[in-house]
């Protein structure tokens, strides 16, 4: 698998504040898809010197929709406690949108490679520590009575 589809897999749980509000369609599955598109114009950017793509994933992320209040308490439920370090992992991740977005549109590719680093660090601990278990619990809520598997 290449690089850039494996940080699409560890995206998938990864939770942003967010500015947009959910509508009717929107749920953590379409969010995530979108985080990967950012995620690839970022990468794109920084390996083709276009600063104004980096700029462009860095602002998607950082101001993705919501996900729907159901599906956030379903997380809670699941993580109880753990809820506080997810949300530091959401909380990092977005910081670190906001300044890889700061860093292309002051010219600075040297910074926004690091941040970008950073902040896929940050997608992998995210990914590691709840990918499955909040796959499996938000799958279960949607099929009731069925036993889920995470899908590769």
């Amino acid at each position: 698998m290449d690089f850039i589809n494996k940080l699409t897999a560890f995206l998938i749980l990864l939770l942003l504040p967010a500015l947009a509000l959910p509508d009717e369609s929107t749920t953590l599955q379409t969010i995530m898809q979108g985080l990967r598109d950012n995620l690839v114009e970022i990468a794109d950017g920084l390996l083709a010197d276009d600063l104004e793509l980096v700029e462009r994933g860095a602002t998607g992320i950082a101001t993705h929709p919501r996900i729907p209040p159901e599906q956030v308490q379903i997380v809670a439920r699941e993580l109880g406690e753990e809820m506080q370090v997810f949300k530091q992992f959401d909380m990092h991740v977005h910081g670190l949108a906001m300044e890889i977005g700061d860093a292309a549109r002051a010219g600075d590719k040297t910074a926004a490679i690091g941040k970008f680093q950073g902040m896929i660090d940050g997608c992998f601990g995210c990914h590691i520590a709840y990918k499955d278990r909040i796959a499996n619990v938000l799958r279960a809520a949607e099929t009731p009575g069925h036993i889920v598997r995470w899908a590769p």
